[in-house]
Formats: structure tokens, sequence, C-alpha cells
């Protein structure tokens, strides 16, 4: 068998890396108006240098550029222009004003082409076919007869979240994947989870949800500014990403595949949930075309609610344990509100201000997405006299726009009462506006995540006592720390949580009776062939 000398594989390599930065910068070179500011680039690489470096959280590296270069700027990568704004105001008028060119995708040859989410929804191209999945969701997610599904369910398993955290409090982080899991899962495929232990579909999630943060990172994977190294053979230099994408891959399939023929199999058996699955399949049948559409559309609506419902309320959790004042003021409402023979339900919502005021702070002290979900744009553009060119990535700064010291006095600080109106404050905005994203790509389940804070929230308060731990006579600070990402988590943390009083432990064990256990489908899912 011949062997090719690594002299050979350089030199192919170069050739080929040569020609497709000569085609990019010939196409790039056809308008000469001035994009917006920013650091000068090498040549022919452009701005590589200056993207995140591994481990940096990127909201805070693309902040350094409003105080460099302006509230727009830009960087170029072998030719792909990126654009980052550190203005709402543009943000608003670029997104959502202009959402007709501004609402694509990036092309991202790794995430979307290799591993395969090209085909989820917040990722696809703005289109019929993302309309199509749009709607499907919408329906799920939007309507008040398919919220109120949502709500009985988000109850169920807050109060199985309360009677697990109860039993375990060291475990808050499993607890807390446990029951978001558990919410989208019942609510997408009729699926009961594992109460107590591991479950294996939640589990799978996870490594799904982990692959899709990793893989999307911008500037991590060198493929996606170079694609022509897709076509390299294996062992090339610079082609390590493949073995990597396979693995994605294969678990990204499995989660699509598996859960829908659970439910194909359920129902063929007369023996499945109402879920949003079996109710696109009987509305709207099994054919090849829609058999993708359903498989995409119920894998996005559980992988976009469960990861960042996970990531909300470790934050919430972090930040009423750093500030333990915003405790006492929720429990002196819940008390006078609720009082203390029943726990908190959805219908209270609009009886609790100080509650939904801790959740829009969840939502604003660190923004689940803080970079959000970039943006492409389908054609030529201006902005502020500068050049948005077609096929330019777009990222807006959300950590930023919730941490303006002029929007939002003392940022860094969990300060629900900002968004109560008083005769000597008025309500800073609302963050939501900003963190479920966008114009036309805003999070279609913004209402169902939004609930399911509420209630997990409303509940814990009524309940349990958050506070630091105490080891030895000192006092353990939990670090505010938050990890890069796309959907982006706090840094493990440890913290006390007990209950209220003897009366409050009674009134969670009594949950029991209320919101009985159910069976695990969890042996069901691993006999289904897929």
């Amino acid at each position: 068998m011949a062997i090719i000398s690594p002299t050979l594989t350089v030199s192919v390599a170069c050739g080929v890396l040569a020609l497709y930065v000569i085609s990019r910068l010939l196409r790039g070179n056809g308008d000469r108006r001035s994009l917006p500011p920013g650091p000068k680039g090498l040549p022919v690489l452009g701005n590589i240098s200056d993207l995140p470096k591994p481990g940096e959280p990127e909201w805070l590296h693309w902040l350094k550029h409003k105080d460099l270069y302006g509230p727009i700027s830009s960087v170029t990568v072998l030719g792909q222009t990126m654009i980052i704004i550190n203005d709402l105001e543009i943000a608003f008028e670029l997104m959502r004003d202009r959402a007709a060119i501004h609402s694509s995708r990036p092309s991202q040859i790794f995430s979307g082409e290799i591993v395969g989410w090209k085909n989820a929804t917040a990722m696809s191209q703005y289109n019929d076919v993302w309309k199509i999945h749009r709607k499907n969701i919408a329906k799920v997610a939007s309507t008040n007869t398919s919220l109120k599904m949502f709500n009985r369910v988000q109850e169920v398993e807050s109060a199985h979240f309360l009677l697990n955290l109860l039993d375990s409090p060291n475990d808050l982080f499993d607890h807390i994947r446990r029951e978001a899991g558990s919410v989208i899962l019942k609510t997408t495929y009729g699926y009961t989870a594992e109460s107590h232990g591991r479950d294996p579909f939640v589990d799978l999630a996870g490594e799904t949800m982990a692959g899709f943060a990793e893989a999307v990172i911008p500037g991590k994977w060198m493929v996606d500014v170079m694609p022509f190294l897709r076509y390299l053979p294996d062992g090339f230099p610079g082609t390590a990403f493949k073995g990597t994408g396979r693995q994605m891959a294969d678990t990204l399939k499995q989660c699509v595949d598996q859960p829908y023929e659970f439910v194909k199999q359920q129902m063929r058996e007369k023996r499945h949930k109402t879920s949003f699955l079996s109710q696109a399949i009987e509305d709207i049948g099994t054919d090849a075309e829609m058999e993708f559409v359903h498989k995409w559309s119920a894998l996005s609506l559980f992988t976009g609610g469960a990861d960042t419902t996970v990531s909300a309320l470790m934050t919430f959790f972090l930040g009423i344990a750093v500030f333990p004042e915003v405790q006492k003021k929720a429990a002196e409402e819940l008390d006078r509100v609720i009082g203390s023979g029943r726990l908190p339900i959805s219908t209270d919502r609009d009886n609790l201000p100080y509650i939904m005021a801790i959740v829009k702070e969840t939502h604003r002290w660190h923004p689940i997405g803080p970079m959000g979900l970039p943006h492409a744009s389908s054609a030529e553009d201006t902005c502020r006299d500068y050049r948005i060119p077609k096929g330019a990535i777009i990222f807006a700064n959300a950590w930023w726009f919730t941490h303006d010291p002029a929007v939002y006095a003392d940022p860094m600080a969990f300060r629900p009462e900002r968004f109560l109106d008083t005769p000597t404050h008025k309500a800073e905005p609302d963050p939501r506006s900003i963190t479920f994203g966008f114009g036309r790509r805003v999070c279609p389940g913004r209402y169902v995540a939004d609930n399911a804070l509420f209630i997990t929230i409303a509940q814990t308060l009524a309940v349990f006592s958050i506070g630091k731990l105490v080891e030895n006579g000192k006092v353990v600070e939990p670090e505010v720390k938050f990890e890069p990402g796309m959907v982006s988590h706090p840094a493990p943390y440890r913290i006390s949580i007990k209950p209220r009083s003897k009366m409050h432990e009674e009134l969670i064990k009594a949950a029991e009776q209320e919101y009985p256990w159910e069976e695990s489908d969890a042996k069901e899912l691993e006999n289904v062939k897929w």
C-alpha cells in the first residue's frame, strides 16, 4: 500500500488553503464601503487571533469592542465577516425592524452539516421549512389550551422536585436537570422519566445539549472558516474534528429518532399519552416529508426547553443564596397571599408580583444565552453608515444589554424590586424582550419556559430556606461565576437548602399524596428499535 509522505500532505493542504482564501477574498472585493470598525487583521487570515480564547466568556470578550470601537464593530476571519452589536437600539433596528433580511442563521459546517443541527428549528435557515417548524411548535407552546396542559405537568414535576430536594439537597443540580427534562419530555413525547434515579433519556438529552453547546462555539472549529477541510481524508492535518463530529452526530441521531419511534410504537399499541408529537402525527400524518418535520420539531421543542430551564434555575438558586434579603421579601409575599396550607400554583401568578420580579431578575442577572444565537444577513445592508455584507454573522451582546448601568441600576446585584413600580421608583425594563431573542427568531417556547420558572421558584421559596453553607464555623461563599458557551450555566457551587420549618417540611411531604409518582417509561424506551 502506498504511503503518503508528510511533505506531500502539507503541500496539498497548503495549496487547497491558498485557493480557498483567494476565492473568499475575491468574493469580498466587490464593495469598498467601510465595514464597522474593528481590530486590524493579519494578512490573509484576518482577525483569527481576535476571537475569544478557550474558556473566555464570549460576552466579556466582545464587550471590549464597545470602548475600543463603539456600539457596532466587526471582525473578519478568512473572508467571513462577523458584526458585533453592543447597543440595544442597533440590535432592535437590525434584527427586529429589518427582520426580513437579518433573520437567517450562519451556515456552520461543523455543527450544521457534520453533526446535523442544521435541521433543528433554532439553527435552520429562514425559509419555508423553518416556518413549518415554527408553526408546529407554536401550536403546543403558545395557545391557551396547550399552556394549561403545561401548567399541570409543571406543577406535578415541581412538587416532585421539592420532594427530591428535601431528600437529598446536596444533589441540587441533578434534581434541576431531572425536573426540567421531565416536564419537557412529558409534554413533547408523553414520556415519563425516572422519578428518583438517573433516566436514560434525560442523560441522552444532556449529552446531546452538551455537544450542541460545544459544536456552535464561534471560532472553535477550523472547518467553519475553512470548509474545504471536511473533504480531506482522515489523518490530514486539521481533520481531528471529524471523529468528534461523528460521535456528536450519532448521539444527536439517537436523540431525534429513538423518542419518535417510542411515540409511534405507543400509538400503535393504543397506550400513548397525549403529547405534542402524538397530536402532530394524528393531525398531519407521517408521510416521509412530514415525518422529518415532526422529528425535528419535537427535538427542537425538547432540547430548546430543557437545557435553558436548567441554566435559569441554577442561576436563581445562586442569586438567592448570595443575596439573602430577596428570600425574606419573597417569603413575606408568599405567606401573605398563599398562606401555609398549600403550594402556590400557576393561577397565583398575578397575585405574586414580587415572585414575578424574581423571575425577571433571574433572566436579567445572567441571560441563559449571553450572546444569543447568531443571526445571518441574507442581503446587503447598511447601519449607521457602515456596510453589513450579505452573509455576515451578527452577534448581539444580550449580557451587556441587561447589565448596562444606564438602564439597570447596580446591575451586578440580584435585586428583583427593580421591576416594581413605587412612588419613588419607576420599574426598569422587562429583560425578557432581550433574553428570548429578537424579531422573527424570538423563542417560540418563551411562555412555557417563563411559567416553568415561576412555578418552581414560587414553590421553592414557599417551603425552603436557601443560604450559604457553614462548615467548621466558617461561611462558604459561593462563587458567582458563569461558564462560556452558547447556553451559559453557573460554575458549580455549594449552598445550604433546608425546609423553612417543620410545618413546611410536612407540606412538602404532603405533595406526594396530591402529586403521586408515575411509573417510568425508561424500559419501554430502551426496547424501541430506532
